[in-house]
């Protein structure tokens, strides 16, 4: 696939609204800092747990939408190489075969060597590590 075709975007925490650019355009984005991308939803009823975990790593809460999720927040925490943690850090868009797909992924996670750590929960989808795009300047 084309990268010039696939989209990120982000919330960012200086202007508050949302960003868009390639993805080869966004090395130098700090995506550990920024706010997520979508909402957290919370209602009466719902068959899943949402809460906010204190990464000792980052002295920052982080979100989850789920047990699972909370359990792989702590993994992130208690690895020592990772100084930087956010939770659903931005959206991916790609164009498909009638329409243009976009997934959110669940952790960005920075390491100390300034390389990214994208963490993907969906077992059916790709679990990918930055290995394109994601070294913060």
């Amino acid at each position: 696939m084309d990268l010039h075709l696939v989209d990120v975007e982000w919330a960012d925490r200086e202007g508050g609204g949302l960003r868009k650019s390639v993805l080869e355009a966004v090395s130098r984005v700090s995506f550990e800092s920024v706010f997520p991308v979508r909402q957290f939803a919370s209602y009466r009823g719902q068959r899943h747990f949402t809460g906010w975990y204190w990464a000792a790593a980052t002295e920052s809460l982080v979100r989850f939408e789920s047990w699972l999720e909370r359990d792989r927040a702590m993994l992130l925490d208690h690895e020592r190489r990772v100084v930087g943690l956010a939770s659903q850090p931005f959206r991916v868009i790609w164009p498909g075969a009638t329409r243009r797909i976009s997934h959110t992924p669940d952790y960005f996670a920075r390491l100390d060597d300034r390389s990214g750590l994208v963490q993907f929960l969906a077992i059916s989808e790709p679990t990918v590590g930055c290995a394109h795009g994601c070294d913060a300047q």
